[in-house]
């Protein structure tokens, strides 16, 4: 059983535990990132309906950095089993990634046991359907990214 479901019964049964009292962790964000979908995950602090992620304002995070409205954020987390040191989100635009604590290689066997595939780059992923696990330019013998590029508008 997935852990959001068995934290809504949970929830349900007591009647009395707000849902977000757990923290939303990283799989669960990432649940649909084989086809590039991130429920809400934004930062937009000018935003009045959802200024912060739940899963920022749960760890009191804020950006280290922004740059053309995508925010970076240092972390010390897990994605399925994988340290991660890395988040980025957009603020406006439609950017996601992760920087994983690991080599490529590694990050290659760890996602391709747990989806089936390793997510190499394709034409797919450069117009943000699937993601792409590449090397981290800033540190490529001991990082990886796994990223979700934007998507074009009907219009671009």
């Amino acid at each position: 059983m997935r852990p959001t479901v068995l934290r809504l019964m949970i929830a349900a049964a007591l009647g009395c535990l707000p849902i977000q009292a757990w923290p939303v962790t990283l799989d669960e964000v990432f649940a649909q990132v084989r086809d590039c979908k991130f429920d809400h995950f934004y930062f937009a602090p000018w935003d009045t309906t959802q200024p912060v992620h739940p899963y920022f304002a749960q760890r009191k995070l804020e950006p280290y950095r922004e740059e053309e409205s995508i925010y970076y954020f240092k972390v010390q987390d897990t994605l399925f089993g994988l340290p991660v040191v890395e988040l980025f989100v957009p603020g406006t635009w439609d950017l996601h990634g992760v920087v994983l604590d690991v080599p490529l290689a590694v990050a290659r066997e760890a996602l391709r046991k747990r989806f089936g595939t390793d997510f190499a780059p394709s034409p797919r992923s450069r117009i943000g359907e699937v993601p792409a696990l590449l090397a981290w330019q800033p540190n490529p013998g001991r990082q990886s990214v796994l990223v979700c590029e934007e998507r074009p508008y009907p219009d671009k």
